[in-house]
């Protein structure tokens, strides 16, 4: 898609709206992108002139009235030289998705699913496809074949209805649970490595945690060779989706503070995480997280190593010096982790960056302590007692920083 690409945003929510022009924009691959509101897009189509605009996208709540929504969107393409016309929806489900398209919509993605590599993908085939001509207004809309339906059998019980991520272990789909009737999050191994289940760490370990805070496993078992794991469903997505956007220096406190009291309920079970980071950060509706992926967590009280030999677990941007040393680690780990997610918070950028995992591995433990801007030093303190290269001079645990964090409100 070239980079002089003009698009066009229209949105009922404006909040929604300056949420989906900033996602495009970080893309890189437009060189205009305007934001309409519904109405102001409505008096564009009465004037029935050609929209100096190379794609539509249209962010449209499916939950109000779909006749309603399916209607606008009837409107938009059936006038001439209308562009291609993306729909980001709320609240729809797969009968949405297909009527969408058969209503005109070059593709349809719901927003709580939407990830940058499918909005960047989605983008880049609309603005390929032929401009349609527009339909007569008795004319019934064309067939859409639908995308290929999820294999209905994978799993016993359970519907499949979309995939959420992907890894090189396993695939987390949207489904849904029939002993539950309700949608879950259903993780399903590739195969079972060496013989050996991999989830039923993560089953033991979140289903001790009886918290808010920490995710709900509904279900475990083994079927045809594969694992699965069935947990709760999160439909407003993680922090990492939500460090796709600007956050204040408010929130990112706000945000430390929540993620603190949950590393508090896991560490008083005598857990280490061992792999926080933002996707692992799940978002409630009213702003409060939860942890997920106990898949690597240790239990204290064990000793000695959970991982093979020369095998480091977690991810290199989050990871603790003496994690990445292959040392014995506590509670102080974690808030290593929270450390960098908080400096990424509050600057937009992770604190450790190099060519190779190994050269980042190699910050941690020997690259200069991070520093932030003047217009945030006076969050450095905070920053400081977390990511600590030596870990006796951090918090010494999440209640330490709560009870800093209160101080400071104060």
């Amino acid at each position: 898609m070239a980079p002089s690409t003009r698009i066009l945003i229209v949105a009922e929510d404006g909040q929604v709206g300056r949420w989906l022009q900033h996602r495009i924009d970080t893309l890189g691959l437009a060189g205009r992108i305007d934001l309409e509101d519904t109405a102001a897009f409505e008096r564009r189509l009465a004037a029935a002139g050609a929209l100096p605009f190379d794609l539509l996208v249209a962010a449209l709540d499916f939950a109000r009235d779909s006749a309603t929504t399916l209607g606008w969107i009837d409107r938009a393409t059936a006038t001439a030289d209308m562009p291609p016309l993306v729909v980001i929806a709320d609240h729809g489900d797969e009968v949405a998705a297909a009527s969408a398209m058969r209503h005109g919509a070059t593709d349809y993605l719901p927003r709580h699913l939407l990830s940058s590599e499918q909005l960047a993908a989605s983008l880049k085939s609309a603005r390929n496809a032929p401009r349609e001509q527009p339909r007569a207004a008795d004319e019934a809309p064309p067939p859409v074949l639908l995308p290929q339906r999820m294999p209905r059998d994978l799993i016993p019980r359970y519907q499949l209805l979309d995939t959420l991520g992907e890894s090189m272990r396993a695939t987390v789909y949207l489904a849904v649970s029939a002993a539950l009737n309700r949608h879950v999050a259903l993780k399903v191994s590739r195969t079972i490595e060496d013989g050996e289940p991999q989830f039923a760490r993560e089953f033991a370990a979140a289903g001790a945690l009886r918290d808010a805070s920490v995710v709900d496993i509904y279900d475990y078992g083994i079927h045809e060779g594969r694992e699965f794991i069935a947990m709760e469903y999160f439909p407003c997505g993680d922090l990492k989706a939500r460090l796709q956007n600007p956050i204040s220096e408010h929130e990112c406190l706000q945000y430390l503070g929540r993620i603190a009291r949950a590393l508090s309920v896991v560490h008083a079970q005598g857990l280490v995480h061992r792999d926080l980071k933002p996707p692992n950060i799940m978002l409630r509706e009213d702003g409060e997280v939860v942890l997920i992926d106990f898949g690597i967590a240790k239990n204290l009280a064990d000793g000695g190593g959970s991982t093979r030999t020369g095998v480091l677990r977690g991810s290199p941007y989050y990871m603790s010096p003496e994690q990445a040393q292959g040392e014995e680690l506590d509670a102080r780990s974690d808030l290593y982790s929270l450390g960098v997610i908080f400096y990424e918070m509050l600057t937009g950028t992770k604190p450790y960056l190099a060519g190779t995992a190994v050269e980042v591995l190699q910050l941690h433990v020997t690259g200069a302590l991070p520093q932030l801007a003047p217009e945030l030093s006076r969050h450095q303190a905070l920053l400081t007692g977390l990511m600590a290269k030596d870990r006796d001079e951090r918090f010494e645990s999440s209640s330490a920083l709560l009870e800093r964090l209160h101080g400071l409100a104060a």
